[in-house]
């Protein structure tokens, strides 16, 4: 008999081997739907976005090996899918981190592996507990499984400060006639449904290949539901973005192409950098431009608080441009308040005369990299190098009043939060206004994903969105996602540790017209409601769930 049991040992191995082998392979096959370019210098795969209907059944194998298992088999393999989905989505972090931040491969490599295990963990906790409501309370896989997927994306919106990139509703960026949806529950609506196509089309494969019970009301919602965002899309995408009868204005983006390795600090690299931005904002004003948007980080200088101008203190000659124009200029804000001095990521609103009409500070900072959570009961200084600087937070999302719109600003890392942009619109933005960095990343999938990212808070508010990157992506995006016009990437091959000014790109521009809009969308009205239903429910069947495992007899 003890050749049947090494037989069967042998078979337990194999199964569990093609287990970890679909596990991973689910998790590949799920981030090749997102934005992505394989390496510095390469083409972004499938720049059209081909891939994202992959993503409405790419976990369908994994769910179906679930079904056969334990909770705690099911918190692993979704472990092992959601790390390599992370890996693959996220391999630039790990470069930026080398290549711009200077950090050692013996550092950056753990940071990596440690971000991911904790992306990773929300997965884990999707599957792991949506297999226990199954085999405790015999509530199927299509029901659990999406809300409680996206009552944890929710979480991890603000979780230890927050990082929702390359959330699974996000893949539907490109594919805009389920984008749209984005208009009526957020991300977290897209994120719901990506969740539960996968988990229909698995029960729908149970049903056909192992006999199992066809779940009716469940592919009856799916097929409603899919036919609804159709059927929305169609006539959300083919009117005009507009109203006929809205305030039009005629804006631009200047993308200067400032690599991050040619140093350009101080004085003297201020002016040059005037200088370089100056030529295609001319150019602009003679386009009929009456907004000109410049990105994060212009003015390298860090500037007082209290500066009325920027002629004189920044630009020792004259702007050259019209008084009536308004300019975002993005900049470093310094100021001392009780004798400690502090940083801030600022948008600069200034007239043709360079006189400073409002500022607004970022808000949502990254952390680590603009200043460490828990700062003032942290030893971090030990292990940050000197030469790191941290920024204090902005007080509001309040939108910029300028001569010809209100403006909601979104500066980099803020894009990426759906709230974000739906407190500045609910606050009278008539238009978005996201400004960035990007060069930090290098010709990787990050700026590609980041300009996903910012399309999606365009569809949820229902407004254009201005989006000037230093090196790019830059582009003007109308409220159902739709990219207007846009600019490439202005890099230098990566090769080079350091740049010479001659080896910049030459900068450049886009002009196009945009409306004021006032109206808001059915998320912009109800915010995160549905998210927060979905957690209701989740909560309520866990707690129903382990309140009966303790009031169960002991064997």
């Amino acid at each position: 008999m003890r050749w049947k049991s090494g037989i069967a040992d042998e078979r337990a191995k194999i199964l569990s081997v093609r287990a970890w082998g679909l596990s991973a392979g689910c998790g590949l096959l799920m981030a090749m739907t997102l934005p992505l370019v394989p390496g510095y210098g390469a083409q972004e795969i499938l720049a059209g976005g081909g891939l994202e209907p992959l993503a409405l059944f790419a976990l369908a194998p994994l769910i179906g090996l679930m079904r056969r298992g334990s909770a705690g088999r099911a918190f692993w393999l979704g472990l092992l899918a959601g790390s390599v989905y992370f890996l693959v989505a996220l391999y630039w972090l790990d470069s930026a981190m080398t290549t711009f931040g200077h950090m050692p491969l013996v550092m950056s490599i753990p940071v990596q592996l440690l971000l991911t295990a904790y992306l990773a963990l929300f997965w884990a906790l999707a599957f792991g507990l949506s297999a226990r409501l199954w085999h405790r309370h015999a509530i199927p896989w299509h029901w659990s499984l999406p809300v409680l997927w996206t009552a944890l994306a929710f979480a991890r919106n603000y979780a230890v400060t927050g990082f929702p990139w390359a959330e699974l509703g996000s893949t539907q960026v490109r594919s805009l006639w389920l984008a749209q949806l984005a208009s009526l529950g957020g991300v977290y609506l897209l994120t719901f449904v990506v969740v539960f196509s996968n988990a229909v089309v698995e029960a729908l494969w149970a049903s056909w290949h192992k006999r199992i019970p066809l779940p009716k009301w469940g592919v009856v919602c799916w097929a409603a539901g899919l036919g609804f965002a159709a059927v929305f899309a169609l006539v959300r995408l083919q009117g005009d973005a507009a109203p006929a009868d809205a305030q039009r204005l005629r804006v631009a983006v200047v993308q200067g192409n400032l690599d991050e390795r040619a140093g350009l600090h101080g004085p003297a690299g201020q002016r040059w950098v005037w200088s370089r931005m100056l030529l295609p904002s001319q150019a602009a004003v003679a386009d009929g431009a009456e907004l000109i948007v410049w990105p994060e980080g212009t003015l390298p200088q860090a500037l007082p608080n209290d500066l009325h101008s920027l002629a004189g203190a920044v630009f020792r000659q004259q702007s050259e441009l019209p008084p009536h124009l308004d300019l975002i200029v993005g900049g470093i804000t310094t100021d001392l308040a009780q004798g400690r001095r502090s940083l801030g990521n600022s948008a600069y609103l200034v007239d043709g005369t360079l006189q400073i009409q409002a500022r607004y500070h970022k808000r949502h900072l990254v952390p680590f990299g603009e200043y460490v959570p828990l700062g003032d009961w942290l030893p971090y200084e030990h292990f940050i190098p000197e030469w790191v600087t941290f920024f204090a937070s902005g007080s509001s999302h309040a939108p910029l009043r300028a001569q010809h719109a209100q403006l909601g600003m979104l500066i980099c890392y803020e894009a990426i939060f759906p709230e974000i942009a739906a407190e500045t619109v609910a606050q009278g933005a008539q238009i978005l206004v996201n400004i960035t960095n990007d060069s930090w990343f290098g010709a990787s999938s990050a700026p590609v994903q980041h300009l996903a990212l910012s399309r999606l808070r365009a569809i949820e508010t229902g407004r254009y969105l201005l989006r000037a990157a230093n090196t790019g992506i830059s582009a003007i995006v109308d409220p159902q996602g739709r990219i207007l016009a846009q600019l490439p990437l202005g890099l230098v091959a990566i090769g080079q540790d350091r740049l010479s000014l001659r080896q910049l790109p030459q900068a450049q521009y886009l002009v196009a017209d945009v409306a004021l809009l006032e109206n808001r969308t059915l998320y912009g009205l109800t915010g995160d409601l549905f998210a927060w239903l979905c957690v209701l429910l989740a909560v309520f069947w866990l707690a129903k769930s382990y309140r009966s495992s303790a009031q169960a007899p002991a064997a």
